[in-house]
């Protein structure tokens, strides 16, 4: 299956158009350099099979609408991660005695952004609804988090093809480099060294080491593991994660909404 979040798209004057995102719905009208924006989302669990656009259809007049000045005659549809963490609950606890070390692919899901061909940002949404919630010892050093399911969680790597073409793959590889017994029962992965690449119409991201290191805690890093056939389409927000440590006793503070 094509994946059209990578298409370019030229619309024509003063017609709505329509992307169906695995059950999310994007609008957008061009008028001279006005673009209007209208967005439907549903929650991550009710997302569809449908994955297909762009075509005309008009928004719902309830559908909130907004307008944004700029130049270009094209855009795409591009996904996005979450400024948020993802965390992703393990629903057998997982231990990894020392030395030991793990590889799976976890699923996100992106925001979409409609950008022009000079990559003019025209609006952007989140087409899939997840809980949110604290992770960490209190609220001062925790972190709000995506909150999303165990069904995130891949453990055949070749599964992760057959996955929904508008979720983004992680290749996570978990490693236990202390003396003693690593036990998870969550992954919090931060998104900002984190670019975006584009495989036989797949979405990928590079892949990420989750390190046991002395004290407790777990240090993530980003390893050199992507090959040269990967188009990358996103890059990062950031190089290089140096202070990024993930407490490895932080629990759950408080859910933010209940979906």
């Amino acid at each position: 299956m094509e994946n059209f979040l990578l298409n370019t798209f030229e619309p024509q004057e003063g017609l709505w158009y329509c992307w169906n995102v695995n059950g999310a719905l994007g609008y957008v009208k061009k008028e001279g350099e006005r673009w209007h924006t209208a967005f439907q989302g549903l929650l991550f669990k009710d997302m569809t099979d449908d994955f297909y656009g762009p075509h005309q259809g008009v928004p719902p007049e309830a559908l909130p609408r907004s307008v944004m000045v700029g130049s270009g005659t094209a855009l795409t549809l591009s996904p996005m991660f979450s400024e948020k963490p993802y965390l992703v609950p393990i629903e057998e606890k997982l231990c990894l005695v020392p030395a030991a070390e793990l590889r799976l692919t976890l699923l996100f899901p992106p925001v979409l952004s409609f950008e022009t061909e000079d990559n003019q940002r025209i609006a952007a949404f989140t087409p899939f609804t997840c809980s949110e919630a604290w992770f960490g010892d209190d609220t001062a050093s925790g972190m709000l988090c995506i909150s999303l399911t165990s069904h995130c969680i891949i453990w055949d790597p070749e599964a992760a093809c057959t996955a929904p073409l508008s979720l983004i793959r992680c290749p996570l590889v978990i490693r236990n480099r202390s003396k003693t017994p690593l036990e998870l029962d969550r992954l919090a992965i931060y998104t900002e060294p984190l670019s975006i690449y584009e495989h036989e119409g797949s979405l990928w991201s590079d892949t990420v080491a989750l390190d046991s290191i002395i004290g407790g805690n777990i240090e993530m890093n980003v390893l050199p593991e992507i090959p040269e056939s990967y188009r990358k389409i996103r890059s990062s927000v950031r190089n290089g994660m140096k202070d990024i440590l993930i407490r490895q006793g932080a629990d759950f503070i408080k859910n933010i909404t209940s979906l």
